[in-house]
């Protein structure tokens, strides 16, 4: 399935249980939640690292989309606070031209661990939670030369840091569709091999991290224990 065709499908499942009102209200209580979505991300020092080696006419914008895949649990505080448990996958790829020939490959992913403390504002046939917080995230990186069919492997590590807003619409007394928006900082270390050696900018010793900057909107459900 597409990602446009996954979208398509969560509107559509909305839709269809909109036409009938649905009047459950239900204290704020354990919930497990999963989902997809999909991330405006730039990461100035991957994006600098690429433009570098790829040939003028192929330099990547400092802005591109990625893919989110998310889930967890949530856990009432009182009625309307709650803390919000989170693992997220976000990964981006690159395939460019290099200067001296040949393909180069460059793909990263970050796994990210998040506790969100969350404000929760409940009605009939809907949540809606606002929350900030933070973790640990562990990221790493792939890059492949086509030329030699050599492949170099990264890791790196830092906080991150999320806010979000998500609206929660009942589809039984236990079911609830779940869209949100999410904005993000991750302020990662220096992309490293197992050896020590860093990646750095072409001609210079400048090392690569990969902090970055990210906004989305993302689509799941959450189930009401």
């Amino acid at each position: 399935m597409t990602i446009s065709r996954f979208f398509l499908f969560i509107l559509m499942v909305v839709y269809a249980h909109a036409k009938e009102p649905t009047f459950v209200q239900r204290a704020n209580s354990v919930a497990v939640f999963g989902g997809m979505g999909i991330q405006i991300v730039t990461a100035p020092d991957v994006v600098q690292y690429i433009n570098s080696i790829a040939l003028y006419s192929q330099r990547i914008n400092d802005f591109g989309t990625s893919i989110d895949f998310f889930g967890g649990c949530e856990f009432p505080i009182s009625d309307s606070w709650g803390i919000k448990l989170e693992h997220a996958y976000i990964f981006k790829s690159y395939s460019v031209p290099g200067k001296s020939g040949g393909t180069i490959d460059f793909f990263y992913a970050k796994h990210s661990p998040t506790m969100i403390i969350q404000h929760v504002i409940t009605g009939y046939g809907y949540f809606v939670k606002l929350g900030a917080g933070g973790s640990y995230h562990l990221g790493n990186a792939e890059q492949k030369v086509s030329t030699f069919g050599v492949v170099t492997t990264y890791s790196t590590d830092g906080i991150g840091l999320k806010a979000e807003a998500v609206g929660q619409t009942a589809f039984d007394e236990h079911l609830f569709g779940y869209i949100g928006g999410t904005f993000g900082w991750d302020f990662t270390g220096d992309l490293t091999e197992k050896n020590g050696r860093k990646l750095v900018l072409p001609n210079s010793t400048t090392p690569v991290s990969l902090s970055s900057l990210s906004a989305g909107l993302r689509f799941g459900i959450i189930y009401y224990l």
